[in-house]
């Protein structure tokens, strides 16, 4: 990491963090409700 991307404060860590773990959050949530929708369409069929 270069002096530009360290993060000067703990605020600033713990927020990139946080935006990080959101960002896998609602890949998460994504891909169950694909799995979901997928389900109940083959079992339409």
């Amino acid at each position: 990491m270069s002096e530009e991307q360290k993060p000067n404060t703990r605020e600033e860590l713990y927020a990139r963090k946080r935006g990080k773990n959101l960002a896998i959050l609602a890949c998460i949530v994504v891909a169950a409700l694909l799995f979901y929708a997928i389900t109940i369409l083959r079992m339409g069929s």
